[in-house]
């Protein structure tokens, strides 16, 4: 019998903010979500359902994160976020003199 590869499926790695999205959080985050981004996974989700606040450094790591995602077709979804939040993210206003977080 073969295996069809229509029906072998790797599952999405979630990664789950625990609290808000600012300081500490987000080195955290990064330090997890880079090095999974990294070995080009089909798909990753972000579980932001416990975050009610985003700093501007969470936002410049999703935004970066997004984007890498993005450049190497790596399917990669906000889950549980406000709307703001995914409006941001979608659409991010340049602010000047910020770089990307990177891990």
């Amino acid at each position: 019998m073969r295996a069809h590869d229509s029906l072998i499926t790797t599952p999405p790695a979630v990664f789950a903010v625990s609290g808000d999205l600012v300081g500490a959080e987000v080195a955290r985050l990064a330090e997890r979500l880079w090095p999974h981004l990294l070995i080009a996974p089909p798909e990753t989700l972000v579980d932001l359902a416990t975050t009610d606040t985003v700093d501007a450094a969470g936002l410049d790591l999703l935004v970066a994160a997004r984007t890498y995602a993005a450049h190497r077709d790596i399917a990669l979804h906000l889950i549980n976020a406000a709307p703001g939040v995914l409006r941001a993210v979608a659409n991010p206003a340049p602010r000047q003199g910020a770089l990307p977080v990177m891990a």
